[in-house]
């Protein structure tokens, strides 16, 4: 018998196997990793070519009711009929074949038909074992390498770490005093004396210069000034009074005997010389025998010329400050506060000027050095967000360790923040920083510590809310609640609270039923049923439970105290019956107790 292929729109057989055109197993190999078969699923057999010792391809032979294939590339799906024979898709046989005539002229081994080759007999699958060749295995030695840092894959918390000292020299960056001496147009010496001429210099260079100025500027307390006074004390020469300096050189002289510079000594030294002459011209008149009117009028002359100078001199000495500077000048004198003014005003205007450009930290030299006004000083640097500049001039400068704590807070030098929140014993901010530095352990101690001092002073809620929302122990939270309320220590806060804190209508109602069991008594029984009008309302599969605790405390108080019928409407809003029903107890009750 003669068997034919011919096309065919469709397939007459289910698909059995997929043939690979090729003489290379490791193209089969490849194909088949393409198509996504294992060597275990399927078998495959070679198919020979019409020329003897070679190969045309391979056949895979597989399950189509266990392997799904879709794509399979540039090879072809084959046709397996009556589970002997392979043929290419969308083709059939011909002439048709009976059951017998399957069975008669095929054995039980597969079979291929294909145009090229006629009829094959597939008897043996490729043995990959023979064709495979596993790689010659090579020792190799691991070297391990040393342990590595973990990096991270975000950032969880950052701090700034902070070199106060640094910070602080940065922002008062004074001159050297031999730099200020060689470079100022203008006789620095004399304008800390309080010279006239060389201050006005000074005030036109800075109106010239306010930058460079700043510089060599001095500050406003020097030579004993004071900001905000009405009078500042300078020293200024004057050109020179001989008298007056000469005065001044004998009071200093008796100032130097008496060992002091109290006006009140010189004068001692005066009454003492005078008590002398007097003395003296006495025994002198005693001596002679008689009174001598000249030697007499001579002495009384000499005293009253040498009182008129002591007193001059001393003046002279008490109203001079700085007649013992080089220059030869001499005195000095309380003078108004209009230059003192004017220069506090063009520090102030440089400073403002400053801020307005956004140079906070030049601003802020201005007002720490020049003005002496430090807590403006660091406020001008909060306001410029250099928050770490200004927590060290608050520390150091204004003894404000809140505000530099704050500061260090906003400038992210969490542990500078820590460590004087430690001093002020402000251990739930201590807390909350170590949360943002993720130590959780250090945390809950601080935050422990709080709690402690909640339960002290009996304020049960601050105490639940530090549990519930810093260490995040809820079960914690509502012991406290409870004791609270068992203590009765604003009662009816806490067990508000300790529901409140509860979900679920299931739960709620649990502990309703606890709470009403356990601890109602008939001192706390009004503060329970308040509570309950605003639980009923909440959960309506509650309701019904609610409303029968609330008629068994009404029951247990109403002979005592009848009014307590008018809660019963708030858990019967929408039954008018009751409401007339409790309007007539209360005027029954009215009338017996009358």
């Amino acid at each position: 018998m003669e068997l034919k292929l011919r096309i065919n729109t469709k397939n007459t057989f289910p698909k059995g196997g997929i043939f690979i055109k090729s003489a290379s197993a490791e193209v089969w190999l490849h194909e088949m990793q393409n198509i996504g078969l294992s060597l275990d699923s399927i078998a495959v057999f070679p198919v020979p070519s019409i020329r003897a010792n070679e190969l045309l391809g391979c056949l895979l032979v597989f399950n189509q009711s266990n392997i799904k294939i879709t794509e399979i590339g540039k090879n072809n799906f084959y046709q397996l009929a009556a589970n002997k024979l392979f043929i290419p898709e969308n083709t059939l046989i011909t002439p048709e074949l009976t059951e017998d005539e399957w069975s008669n002229l095929f054995s039980e081994e597969y079979h291929f038909l294909h145009p090229e080759i006629g009829l094959v007999e597939l008897k043996e699958e490729v043995n990959w074992v023979d064709l495979l060749r596993l790689p010659i295995q090579k020792e190799i030695e691991i070297t391990e390498p040393s342990k590595t840092v973990s990096i991270p894959q975000f950032i969880t918390s950052m701090r700034v770490e902070i070199d106060q000292e640094k910070i602080l020299e940065t922002i008062e960056n004074p001159p050297s005093e031999e730099e200020i001496i060689g470079k100022m147009p203008f006789d620095m010496q004399k304008v800390m004396k309080g010279n006239q001429k060389e201050m006005d210099k000074f005030m036109a260079f800075l109106d010239k210069n306010p930058k460079l100025a700043l510089q060599y500027a001095i500050p406003l307390d020097t030579l004993g000034t004071s900001r905000g006074d009405n009078y500042g004390k300078f020293s200024f020469g004057s050109g020179g009074n001989v008298f007056q300096t000469g005065f001044a050189k004998i009071g200093d002289f008796f100032d130097r005997k008496s060992g002091s510079s109290n006006q009140s000594h010189g004068l001692t030294m005066i009454f003492r010389l005078i008590f002398l002459l007097f003395f003296l011209s006495s025994i002198r008149s005693c001596s002679s025998g008689k009174s001598s009117f000249s030697a007499q009028t001579f002495f009384v002359c000499v005293v009253v010329i040498i009182i008129i100078v002591l007193i001059i001199a001393l003046l002279s000495k008490g109203t001079s400050s700085g007649s013992g500077s080089d220059s030869a000048s001499g005195g000095s004198f309380m003078v108004d506060s209009q230059r003192f003014s004017t220069l506090q005003s063009k520090y102030e205007k440089l400073a403002e000027e400053f801020i307005e450009k956004g140079e906070y930290q030049k601003a802020a030299h201005i007002y720490l050095k020049l003005l002496k006004n430090y807590p403006k000083a660091a406020e001008v640097l909060e306001k410029g967000e250099l928050y770490s500049e200004a927590a060290a001039i608050y520390l150091k400068y204004c003894k404000n360790k809140q505000k530099a704590a704050a500061c260090y807070e906003k400038g992210h030098a969490y542990k500078e923040a820590i460590e004087i929140y430690k001093e002020l014993n402000d251990n739930e901010k201590v807390g909350d920083l170590y949360v943002i530095l993720k130590d959780k352990k250090e945390a809950d101690k601080y935050f422990n510590r709080v709690i402690e001092n909640y339960k002290t002073n009996f304020q049960y809620i601050k105490a639940s809310l530090v549990y519930k929302n810093k260490i995040g122990d809820v079960t914690e939270a509502q012991e406290i609640l409870l004791e609270g309320w068992k203590t009765n220590k604003d009662a009816g806060k806490c067990l508000n609270n300790y529901f409140v804190n509860i979900d679920s209508a299931e739960d709620l109602s649990i502990a309703i039923n606890d709470v009403y069991k356990n601890t109602v008594i008939p001192e706390n029984a009004p503060v329970f049923l308040h509570l309950l009008k605003h639980e009923f309302t909440k959960h309506e599969e509650n309701q019904g439970m609610i409303k029968n605790i609330a008629y068994e405390i009404v029951a247990d108080r109403i002979d005592k105290n009848p009014d307590v019928a008018s809660e019963l409407v708030h858990f019967n809003k929408n039954n008018k019956l009751v409401l007339k029903d409790v309007m007539k107890y209360k005027l029954g009750a009215k009338k017996k107790i009358r």
